[in-house]
């Protein structure tokens, strides 16, 4: 179950719409795969941190414990503004974006705070229409576009060591928190988690290469699923819904407490999924991943 939330935790929207594969990988070309390996490989290396011990009572402790808890805020309100978005492009009845965002506000505290296994469950669902999702997309006589011109390799190793790092740093709770499960179990975990993200990863990379015209698209693989029409369609927009949902309720399961978070959660998804990203993202991401590579050299592990 501890392997489910972890990748819940990691495949959000960015993901499952294609958008953030292309991002960080797919425009660099053959570097991309290379970017792929270490930002997963950033998430076997920071996989065993999950506080930094010797910081107790220290003003370290407290500035990990503000920029977490700011990310974990900030990309649950990017994932509620998301469910929004969904909710606006499927549902032809006015005043839908507020009530995908309120529905998923509810379920999502819902799930998270009072069921033991419903992020896992989720995970679960969202990785089997992935799966359709991407297979479909091989399925798919190749789109061609314009020749993809590819960005210099050093900056897509960058992003890729960034990607990992962020998404590690959204994992940290969760870790953090599975204090009943063994060492050894953690471990197997971790790398089983990383496993099934390196695939989705890759399959999803892989199909974005095969359709070059769709690399600049908003959400490549939505674009992609239109091929197949409504039913295709659908079947992109429940692959979004389920990765926002279970990016939230991971969110919502790092935190602590039960309003509050879920409070501030919705009041920084009034800001936009693309605000939050844009602005947010790269700062509070930057800063946790700086501070879990700092607690990991210095050996604050705790298995």
């Amino acid at each position: 179950m501890l392997a489910w939330e972890l990748v819940g935790a990691v495949v959000g929207a960015g993901m499952a719409s294609g958008r953030e594969i292309a991002s960080f990988f797919t425009q660099y070309g053959g570097w991309g795969m290379v970017g792929i390996l270490l930002s997963v490989g950033v998430l076997v290396w920071l996989s065993d941190v999950r506080h930094p011990a010797p910081w107790h009572g220290r003003w370290p402790e407290r500035l990990w414990q503000l920029l977490q808890t700011l990310l974990l805020i900030a990309t649950g309100g990017a994932m509620l503004s998301g469910s929004g978005e969904v909710a606006a492009l499927t549902l032809p009845i006015r005043g839908a974006k507020w009530m995908g965002m309120a529905f998923t506000a509810f379920l999502a505290w819902l799930l998270a705070k009072k069921t033991v296994s419903g992020l896992a469950w989720v995970s679960r669902a969202l990785l089997a229409v992935l799966a359709v999702l991407i297979a479909l997309g091989f399925a798919v006589p190749p789109i061609q576009g314009v020749p993809l011109q590819e960005a210099a390799p050093q900056m897509g190793l960058l992003r890729g060591l960034a990607y990992g790092g962020f998404n590690a740093a959204l994992q940290a709770p969760i870790m953090a928190r599975a204090t009943e499960t063994s060492n050894r179990r953690r471990k197997q975990s971790a790398w089983l988690a990383s496993g099934i993200i390196l695939c989705l990863l890759m399959l999803g990379n892989a199909v974005l290469l095969r359709h070059p015209a769709l690399i600049g698209e908003s959400m490549p693989f939505l674009m992609l699923m239109r091929r197949f029409g409504k039913l295709g369609y659908s079947l992109g927009a429940v692959s979004l819904y389920l990765a926002v949902l279970s990016t939230l309720m991971a969110c919502l399961r790092g935190l602590p407490g039960n309003l509050l978070p879920m409070a501030g959660i919705v009041l920084v998804s009034v800001l936009g999924f693309t605000g939050v990203v844009e602005i947010a993202y790269p700062l509070l991401g930057a800063g946790c991943f700086l501070m879990l590579a700092i607690a990991k050299v210095q050996g604050s592990l705790a298995w």
